[in-house]
């Protein structure tokens, strides 16, 4: 069999047969890319733990003893119609399983997380205040809020070969 040759004037692999037969200014490059890559690592200021503010607060209700349905309608329902009337709410959803109620409220980045704790207080203590909302829990709702710098990384990287 024969082997096929390129063609005289043809560069079939141009940056590879220069590699090839440069090998030094080859390593080289590679020497000074990889120097100043780690260079760059070094001495470009980074923060290990970056504090992420979400503002976003959790509410939740224990009320044992009822069925989802009930803990919709006398605990979840009006806790929302209050929490809907609060300016900086970019979304809400709520569960309600049997014997408890839990709402998560997620506020524009404006609206700072002291802010939206405060506001949510409010209209839960609101929310208490209406004559229908049962005054039988064993627990005032719990709000706080959802701190997610103390949960999830920032980012998490990968790498493999």
């Amino acid at each position: 069999m024969e082997d096929i040759q390129p063609q005289e004037g043809s560069r079939e692999f141009g940056l590879s047969s220069w590699s090839v037969t440069n090998r030094t200014t080859v390593f080289v490059l590679m020497t000074i890319i990889i120097i100043s890559g780690l260079y760059s690592y070094i001495t470009v200021p980074k923060e290990s733990f970056p504090e992420v503010v979400i503002p976003e607060v959790y509410v939740g209700t224990p009320y044992p003893g009822n069925s989802p349905i009930n803990i919709e309608k006398l605990i979840t329902r009006p806790l929302e119609k209050e929490i809907n009337t609060i300016t900086g709410v970019d979304e809400i959803s709520s569960t309600s399983i049997q014997g408890y109620s839990a709402i998560d409220i997620k506020f524009d980045f404006d609206v700072t997380p002291d802010e939206a704790l405060r506001k949510v207080k409010d209209a839960v203590d609101r929310a208490k205040a209406d004559p229908d909302f049962p005054d039988d829990l064993p627990a005032d709702p719990n709000v706080f809020e959802l701190n997610f710098s103390e949960l999830l990384p920032v980012m998490n990287v990968n790498l493999s070969g």
